[in-house]
């Protein structure tokens, strides 16, 4: 039977529980800085994490929730710094949202196969750290803002941080020898346009109705699309 679970620090409390002993939410105790290295691996019961209003959790630690059950994680805004592989193989996770880290490790995200979007890429950090998405193959859209990044790191075994993202990249990129460079060129564009998509739609849909209601005025096929395109660009008093 499932009961109220608050996690207090203690490493050796959660860890390699088994799926029908887990409680599957936990809540962090208030005050807590740090989630300890590999406090929550192999607790596949784990779905949902949550922290209390005043939470002081600033690190997530190394392989803290490898290969967990964990499917969301939200609420991450006032963590700093997560270790390497924190979120290895979470088979589950479908959603990332409101990261505000400075800092984070390689192989992050790895195989994280049901993660679909990338988003709320922290604006603090400059660099994406190696095969932090690595075979994410679920992923199929950038929901961030990716202009303060620079670079597309490495890991120690030579992959950048997208290699095996097929949903994502071209084939090309998506490779193990792609260069990071380009990676993060095609992604930047990818994140542009997606960021920019609602407006364009909006501008679009406007127009088909500007242009509708002109020609229902006028009678004016040809006259309609000039007048329309002037008019939006501000040449000519709607």
């Amino acid at each position: 039977m499932s009961k109220a679970v608050v996690y207090t620090g203690n490493v050796n409390e959660f860890q390699d529980n088994d799926v029908n002993e887990f409680q599957d939410h936990v809540t962090v105790a208030v005050g807590l800085v740090k989630i300890e290295t590999g406090a929550f691996r192999n607790c596949k019961g784990l779905t949902n994490l949550s922290f209390l209003e005043g939470s002081a959790v600033t690190t997530v630690g190394h392989w803290a929730f490898e290969r967990s059950g964990l499917i969301t994680l939200v609420g991450m805004e006032d963590v700093r710094k997560i270790g390497k592989c924190a979120f290895y193989m979470c088979k589950g996770l479908r959603t990332i949202e409101g990261l505000g880290c400075d800092e984070m490790g390689e192989a992050c995200f790895t195989l994280c196969r049901l993660l679909q979007s990338m988003k709320g890429w922290p604006a603090s950090m400059t660099v994406i750290p190696g095969a932090c998405f690595y075979h994410c193959t679920g992923m199929t859209t950038v929901d961030c803002d990716l202009s303060h990044v620079t670079s597309i790191g490495v890991s120690t075994a030579g992959n950048h941080a997208f290699v095996g993202c097929t949903s994502l990249l071209p084939h090309s990129l998506s490779a193990g020898n792609a260069d990071p460079a380009a990676v993060l060129a095609f992604l930047k564009r990818k994140s542009f346009l997606e960021q920019r998509a609602p407006e364009r739609r909006a501008f679009l849909c406007s127009l088909k109705h500007a242009k509708s209601d002109f020609y229902n005025r006028t009678g004016d096929p040809c006259g309609a699309s000039r007048r329309i395109i002037m008019e939006f660009a501000g040449l000519f008093p709607a």
